[in-house]
């Protein structure tokens, strides 16, 4: 097994980055090992259950109640369109340590002490997931893992120096950071579209933009299917003709359409290009849009995506070019 940590680095509000004016950028799945092992949940090879431990320090305050909070954040992305996700809440849990939680107890906790905050106190919160390196390992649930990159295990650790609000006093909204971290817990990495929920920098988001539909989408399709997704190919090139790797390319529609229903927000969707400068960008509804292409310089950068440029047999991604659009 690997244990693939993600310390999810989300500070409020970082103005001096421009938020509002910055180009948006694309989702990614996590990996592990190549490309080809996207992390994932098998739904059918044993129940995979949320526990929270319902303990909390006073660093939590607010007019809900945690299990309110952490309950809505898993609904807002069950209720993906094009999505089907198979967790359901589980018992909850008295264990007050990620490493000693049960392989069959995907932990929720605010009072463990075992995660490693001080690198960076800006860090709100961890998630942790346990992976399969290959097919045949044990899964930890009396069974085998079923191919690479299967999710066998994941811990949710909130930051107990923080202090967090579940409505109406003063802290980092306590549902803003859950939904994000349960993005990590389906095996998605994050994204540098400003107003998705997977920008790895807090904001006041707790509803999926279209960014974020595409990529639970993409990694958990539904036989049924609420819109049809379309996709956009091509290839990111040097005037040379040599492919640019690691190139974020996103679609912008230039319509007002609202081509998903539901309580989500428009944002441009994306991917990121291969060593060989090729990329497709999944899930999109029909819809008109520019495609443009650019560098990973901040405010999102490789460390943000560090399983990205390894899954490809890369060292680092290319920065060396200037935007592109189409």
């Amino acid at each position: 097994m690997s244990k693939s940590v993600r310390d999810i680095l989300i500070t409020c509000f970082l103005l001096a980055f421009g938020l509002a004016a910055r180009p948006a950028f694309s989702w990614l799945p996590q990996f592990t090992g190549s490309s080809a092992n996207i992390d994932r949940w098998d739904f059918t090879s044993f129940p995979v259950q949320w526990n929270l431990n319902p303990a909390t320090g006073s660093n939590v305050s607010g007019s809900r109640d945690v299990h309110a909070v952490i309950a809505a954040s898993f609904g807002t992305w069950l209720a993906a369109p094009n999505t089907t996700l198979g967790v359901t809440e589980g018992a909850q849990s008295i264990v007050g340590s990620e490493e000693q939680s049960a392989s069959n107890v995907n932990l929720i906790c605010f009072v463990c002490t075992d995660a490693d905050f001080t690198k960076d106190n800006t860090t709100l919160a961890v998630t942790i997931t346990t992976t399969a390196d290959r097919a045949g390992l044990s899964d930890g649930h009396g069974g085998t893992a079923g191919f690479a990159g299967q999710i066998i295990k994941a811990d949710i650790i909130f930051n107990p120096n923080i202090t967090y609000t579940t409505g109406g006093t003063d802290g980092t909204d306590l549902q803003v950071v859950a939904t994000h971290e349960i993005g990590h817990f389906f095996g998605l990495d994050h994204s540098a579209v400003v107003r998705a929920i997977m920008f790895p920098f807090a904001g006041d988001l707790t509803t999926l933009g279209y960014d974020d539909v595409a990529a639970i989408s993409t990694v958990y399709p539904s036989m049924s299917q609420s819109f049809a997704p379309t996709s956009i190919s091509g290839r990111v090139a040097l005037p040379n003709g040599q492919g640019v790797f690691g190139a974020h390319v996103f679609a912008e529609s230039t319509t007002g359409s609202l081509t998903i229903g539901g309580n989500l927000r428009k944002t441009p969707i994306g991917t990121i290009t291969a060593p060989d400068g090729s990329y497709t960008i999944k899930g999109l509804p029909a819809d008109i849009y520019t495609v443009s292409a650019e560098p990973l310089d901040d405010p999102v950068t490789k460390a943000d995506i560090n399983s990205y440029p390894s899954a490809f047999g890369q060292s680092s991604l290319q920065t060396n070019f200037t935007t592109r659009w189409h």
